[in-house]
Formats: C-alpha cells, sequence, structure tokens
C-alpha cells in the first residue's frame, strides 16, 4: 500500500468483502489476513470474531487493542492493521464482460471500463444480432431458472430453521417472489423436500442420541447418589464394629486378628465410598459435556442454515443483475436496429451507484475521469436509448 492509498484508507470504512492484514508488532511471526464477512465481523489471532465494519482503520484497531486488554491477552498489545484488499466494483450494462473486479486507489470510470473490456460493440449485421439475442435470451432463461432453484432452496432453508417437513413458498425471499409466481414448481419442490425431510431425520437423530446420552447420564448419577447413602451407612457401621472389637480387645476378650480384620474392612469400605464420590465426579463431567455437545448442535446447525439463507440472497441478486443486464442489451440492440445509421454515433452514459457503510444508497451520473470507491457499481448504458 503506497502513501497515497494509506492515507484514502485511513479515512475510509471498513466493510464486507475488505480484506485486512494483522500483524502482533513485538514477535516474529508473519502477519496473517482477515477478510470481513457478510455479517462485518473477521477473524483475529486469539480472540475470535471482532465486529469491525463500519469503523476507520484507527478505530478498528483501538477496538482490537481493547479486546485484547479486556480479555487479558496482552497487557500492552503492539499491533498493526491494515487494508491488503479492499472490495471489488461491479461493471454493469454494455461492456463486453460485466462482472465485479478488484479495486486500486484512483480507479477511475474509463479504466473499470477497460477492466470489463471495454465498450460493448454493436453486433455488425443482421445475423450477428439475430445470434446475440438468442445468447441474451438463453442467458435470460438461465437467470430465470437458476432463480426459482434458488428461492425454493430459501424456503427449503426456512423450513429447515422452523423443523418443519414441509416447504411454505411464503418463505421465498421477497426480492424471488414475482419469479415464482406462477411457475410450475411441483418438482423442484419434491427435490428440495426430500432433501429437508433427510437432514430434518439426520439431525433429529443426533440429538436424540445425545439427549439419551444425557438421560442415562443423569439415571447413572442418580443411581450412584443412592449407593453413596448406602455405602455410608456401610462405612458407619463398620466403625461401629472397630470400635466394639477395640473395646473387647483391650479387655482380653478376642485376638489382634480379630481387630486386623475389623480394621482392614473399615478401610476397605471407605475406599468403596470414596470410589462413588470419584465416579460421580467423572459422571458430572460427562454429563455436562454430552449437554454442551447438545447446544452445540443446535448452534451450529442454525449458523450453517443462516449461512447458507444469505448466501442464497446474495446468488439471487446476482442473477437479477445479469437478467436486467441482458434486457438491457436485447432492448439496445433493438435500437439501433431500427437506425443502423447511428452506429458509429453512439455515445454512452455512466451511472455510479453507491452504498456507503452507515449511509444512504445514492445514484449520480459520471464521468470517464470520475473515480470510483470500493464497491461502486458502475452501470455503462446509451445515451438515448
Amino acid at each position: 500500500m503506497n502513501p497515497t492509498q494509506r492515507g484514502y484508507a485511513a479515512e475510509y470504512r471498513l466493510a464486507t468483502g475488505d480484506v485486512l492484514t494483522f500483524d502482533f508488532l513485538d514477535d516474529a511471526e508473519l502477519p496473517v489476513t482477515a477478510t470481513i464477512s457478510g455479517d462485518g465481523e473477521a477473524q483475529f489471532p486469539l480472540i475470535g470474531a471482532v465486529s469491525v465494519v463500519g469503523l476507520t482503520l484507527t478505530q478498528a484497531l483501538a477496538k482490537l487493542r481493547n479486546e485484547y486488554r479486556s480479555r487479558e491477552i496482552l497487557v500492552d498489545p503492539k499491533l498493526s492493521l491494515n487494508i491488503s484488499t479492499f472490495r471489488p466494483v461491479f461493471v454493469l450494462g454494455e461492456v463486453r464482460s460485466p462482472g465485479s473486479f478488484p479495486f486500486y486507489n484512483g480507479l477511475t470510470v474509463e479504466q473499470a471500463i477497460g477492466l470489463a473490456g471495454g465498450p460493448q460493440v454493436v453486433a455488425a449485421n443482421a445475423s450477428d444480432r439475430l445470434i446475440a439475442r438468442a445468447r441474451l435470451r438463453a442467458e435470460i432463461e438461465g437467470a430465470v431458472a437458476e432463480m426459482v432453484h434458488e428461492a425454493v432452496y430459501s424456503a427449503r432453508l426456512a423450513a429447515q430453521l422452523k423443523f418443519s417437513d414441509k416447504i411454505d413458498l411464503k418463505d421465498v425471499p421477497e426480492i424471488a417472489r414475482e419469479y415464482v409466481e406462477d411457475v410450475p414448481l411441483e418438482g423442484v419442490i419434491e427435490i428440495e423436500e426430500k432433501i429437508l425431510k433427510a437432514d430434518l431425520a439426520a439431525s433429529r437423530s443426533q440429538a436424540q442420541i445425545l439427549s439419551e446420552g444425557i438421560v442415562q447420564s443423569e439415571g447413572g448419577i442418580e443411581i450412584l447418589n443412592e449407593l453413596i447413602v448406602q455405602q455410608k451407612e456401610v462405612v458407619n457401621n463398620n466403625e461401629e464394629d472397630l470400635e466394639r472389637v477395640g473395646v473387647l480387645r483391650k479387655r482380653g476378650l478376642n485376638t489382634e486378628s480379630d481387630l486386623s480384620r475389623a480394621e482392614n474392612n473399615a478401610s476397605a469400605e471407605k475406599a468403596q465410598l470414596l470410589q462413588f464420590f470419584a465416579t460421580v465426579a467423572r459422571s458430572r463431567l460427562e454429563l455436562s459435556e454430552l449437554k454442551l455437545q447438545l447446544a452445540k448442535l443446535k448452534a451450529d446447525r442454525e449458523k450453517e442454515i443462516l449461512t447458507q439463507l444469505q448466501a442464497r440472497e446474495i446468488a439471487i441478486k446476482k442473477l437479477i443483475s445479469v437478467k436486467h443486464s441482458a434486457e438491457e442489451q436485447i432492448l439496445l440492440m433493438s435500437a439501433v436496429a431500427e437506425d443502423e445509421t447511428k452506429k458509429n454515433q453512439i455515445s454512452y452514459t455512466y451511472e455510479v451507484r453507491r452504498n456507503p457503510v452507515g449511509g444512504k444508497p445514492t445514484s449520480m451520473q459520471a464521468s470517464t475521469l470520475t473515480e470510483l470507491l470500493p464497491g461502486d457499481v458502475l452501470v455503462v448504458g446509451i445515451a438515448g436509448m
């Protein structure tokens, strides 16, 4: 990162997709990288996940120092934190290769279009346009088909969260509902419900095994506690017998071997009592571990489902963008075909859509010299179309 980039990064607010470089300055270990996930957290050594989204580098570094101090891991943490890779920019519309591209400081609209292969070239003849339209329609149909699958997939994940064995289309993400209306979904739902039932069966089986283990462990502890009560009575009786044998020995009414035998019996019963106490302690530890495993099983399952739901929503948004881009290109080709004489006079428009962290989404017209920010979406269009 050059000095100009460092100056920019100092004011930049961290966002999902940014890749950070973290290092302890007073050790010999190599720096580590940490990517900010969809929930705004990044993983750091010894302390795990820390929420840093929306913070500047200075604020994030101060928060990390406080985490290491408050958890009593480091007394005076000397840390380094930098942005190694900013979240990408997206170039859509009339370009050869729409998609996401790495951001670097000073990236302009013109350079971003260059990364996307340059402006879209209008088809040279009627046959080329027919082939291009067919390809774009196939892209639209493919995107819609994938959206339908992703939408039902999302509904299935929602059913998993509710431990239901039926998919409810009301759980389809709102942004995808229009694509599943009046569409035959029986085949897709049938497959997803098979997956749903298999997941529920596996989850319930794992939970049942752990629950039965907990019940058995609790029952074992209860039995051991009863044995301890009985063993305490046995120990008391043996101590009373030992006391009587000792009195008789002093009077010379029994032998030394009688006394020794009574002492051995009392000692053996005490040892048995201690063994019961030790077994109860081990059983309680095993019970705690089983309860922890059951809680972790449920928490891990919920976290995995929520992560997949988030991924489905992102996938649907990308597919919608692909569909809209293909539709816009078809409209453009139709307009150009109506007036072939304009194909050498085409001028482009540039719209930058920006969604700053903690701020309101904005849209602005730009020129080829406008500089982009991480996460910007550049839409290239045809003037007058």
